[in-house]
């Protein structure tokens, strides 16, 4: 009579044991797929700093001095000083990476130039727009996923689930004499089923604010393409050099 019972109580003990194990790698595969998601969107954002970080290049190497990059940050509210070196300055091969797929218009070279800058400048901004965007929703679907990896944390606490597992297997007396070690197993289990860190993309990539258009800052951005163009003739000229007529 009793051994109908204890096989009773471990019949139920298993398929209660099952149950929680379905659910739960049931909604970590979930889980796991928006990480797998989210993941191949941030690899597929960087494509589009990487175009950002180009034109942003090309205004460093237009600019050049560290007082004009100030003055541009004041009329725009982006810094280019963060990238300012002198040996990336003087490196012809970088100079040619980045102007030599542009096109110049103008008659003289210092109308040259100062178009160089001005489409330049429309490209950032045009681009920012859509980096802007694109950033804000990474943003939002990292906070999801957040939300969604503490929901799950605090619904399957490993602790909890194993320690109900552990009175399970003590209800039963064919295994009285076993003992669990919680402790260990809990840690053990607990480093071997812990999400990875979520990485927020504000850490990895470029932010950017609201760019004015060449409408509302072109007279000053002129202005300080002029005083770059006087300051740097030579410099100038060897970039558009580089840019096809």
């Amino acid at each position: 009579m009793f051994g109908g019972f204890e096989d009773l109580a471990e019949n139920l003990s298993l398929e209660i044991r099952r149950e929680i194990a379905e659910r739960y790698f049931t909604h970590r595969k979930i889980l796991e797929e928006d990480l797998d998601e989210y993941h191949w969107k941030l690899k597929e954002f960087e494509k589009e700093e990487e175009k950002v970080l180009r034109e942003l290049l090309r205004l460093l190497f237009l600019l050049r001095d560290p007082d004009l990059l100030e003055r541009f940050a004041e009329i725009t509210g982006v810094s280019l000083l963060s990238y300012y070196d002198e040996y990336l300055l003087s490196s012809p091969g970088i100079r040619r990476q980045l102007f030599r797929k542009l096109r110049s218009r103008g008659l003289t070279s210092k109308g040259k130039f100062l178009k160089l800058f001005e489409d330049t400048y429309k490209r950032l901004w045009q681009m920012a727009r859509e980096y802007q965007r694109k950033f804000r929703a990474l943003e939002a679907r990292f906070r999801q996923i957040k939300e969604d990896l503490q929901e799950f944390q605090k619904k399957y606490d490993l602790g909890s689930i194993l320690a109900f597992f552990e009175s399970l297997a003590e209800s039963r007396p064919q295994e009285t004499g076993v003992t669990l070690e919680k402790g260990q197993a809990v840690e053990g289990l607990a480093e071997m089923l812990r999400f990875p860190e979520v990485p927020e993309p504000r850490s990895q990539f470029l932010e950017l604010g609201r760019l004015p258009s060449w409408r509302e800052a072109g007279s000053a951005l002129r202005r300080l393409a002029k005083e770059a163009y006087q300051r740097h003739h030579q410099e100038a000229r060897a970039i558009l050099e580089e840019v096809s007529t």
